[in-house]
């Protein structure tokens, strides 16, 4: 039995990450913590095999905080950071944190379940930067789900049809594009397609 405990201030994905996994059968939910103020005594009660930990939290304590305090408590006890930003820094403060692995909130249930299970196996999972590829004025790097959606855009794909073509909906479509253009600086998604094009990697680097 995979004994999960649930960190995250943002009530939907507290209970609906915990109804997700809970469908397991080899796991139980041994707490959902609304607060980050709660995190260590939580987890010394609760004696988790796996923490789900959210990495921007209201209160006193961040996500990369807890999981360094746990982690020196506990070494063995297994972290994946959780976060809905697409800031590839988050990944080097997890990493430095000793987190096990890291996942973001648009992901399938499928996919915390896998995370779950492959990180109490011993895995460490992380998602892939493609870290040679730079763009906008100050050669900033886009993440593997920014550049598969940049690469359906380069194909002149609608909104609709990229959302339908990774299965994701079409407002986290918006929200990476958005994304993107922020980091960019590219006022446009045209101008970004256009360098990626530019760049040979409107269909894959």
């Amino acid at each position: 039995m995979i004994r999960v405990l649930v960190i995250d201030d943002q009530k939907i994905l507290l209970e609906g990450l915990a109804a997700i996994l809970s469908q397991c059968d080899d796991v139980e939910i041994v707490g959902t913590i609304p607060f980050s103020e709660m995190a260590e005594s939580a987890c010394s009660l609760t004696k988790p095999d796996v923490i789900f930990m959210d990495i921007c939290m209201e209160g006193k304590n961040s996500g990369i905080e807890l999981t360094k305090r746990l982690k020196e408590k506990n070494p063995g006890q297994k972290i994946i950071i959780m976060t809905g930003f697409q800031d590839i820094s988050f990944l080097e403060m997890a990493r430095d944190a000793g987190a096990d692995s890291f996942i973001y909130k648009e992901s399938s249930a499928a996919a915390f379940i896998d995370y779950m299970k492959r990180t109490v196996a011993g895995e460490q999972i992380y998602p892939d930067v493609q870290g040679n590829v730079t763009f906008g004025v100050c050669g900033v790097t886009l993440t593997e789900r920014e550049l598969d959606i940049l690469q359906l855009i380069c194909r002149n794909l609608s909104y609709q049809e990229i959302a339908d073509e990774l299965g994701i909906s079409k407002r986290t479509v918006s929200f990476h594009i958005s994304n993107m253009l922020s980091k960019t600086g590219h006022k446009s998604i045209v101008g970004l397609a256009v360098e990626a094009a530019d760049k040979g990697y409107a269909s894959g680097p």
